[in-house]
């Protein structure tokens, strides 16, 4: 058999990329190679399960950027497909009150990076979403 293209690896990144040149150029004859026995069974298998939200990087950085666009068409996809998720959210705790300016400063950076549904909150409702959490 001859192929156009052979994407090396079955995993997230790898399917996507061969999702995408196919959605671009269905005549194309493609291939998918992977060592291991199953899709996503490497890496892919192996991650958090977690869709990252942009707050830790650089306000304006590519990184940034990617990560928000990235977070709201993989939710916008999983609603096109039917595909059940979980938007539960994240907790950053200062644990110590002089990691209180640091929390300030990761919130105002998450709102740079344009990261929806931040807010500061506090010890009440932290233990209503965390109750071992102190």
């Amino acid at each position: 058999s001859s192929f156009d293209v052979a994407v090396v690896g079955a995993g997230i990144v790898g399917l996507a990329a061969a999702r995408e040149l196919l959605q671009r150029h269905p005549s194309l004859a493609l291939a998918v190679l992977e060592k291991e026995q199953e899709p996503a069974h490497h890496q892919s298998g192996h991650n958090s399960g977690v869709i990252h939200s942009g707050i830790y990087y650089t306000p304006g950085s590519l990184k940034a950027k990617l990560c928000v666009q990235g977070a709201a068409l993989c939710y916008k996809y999983c609603d096109q497909k039917g595909i059940p998720y979980r938007q539960c959210g994240k907790l950053i705790v200062a644990v110590e009150q002089d990691e209180i300016p640091r929390l300030k400063a990761l919130y105002e950076r998450g709102l740079q990076n344009n990261v929806p549904g931040l807010k500061l909150i506090g010890a009440k409702e932290i233990q209503e979403k965390e109750p071992f959490c102190r």
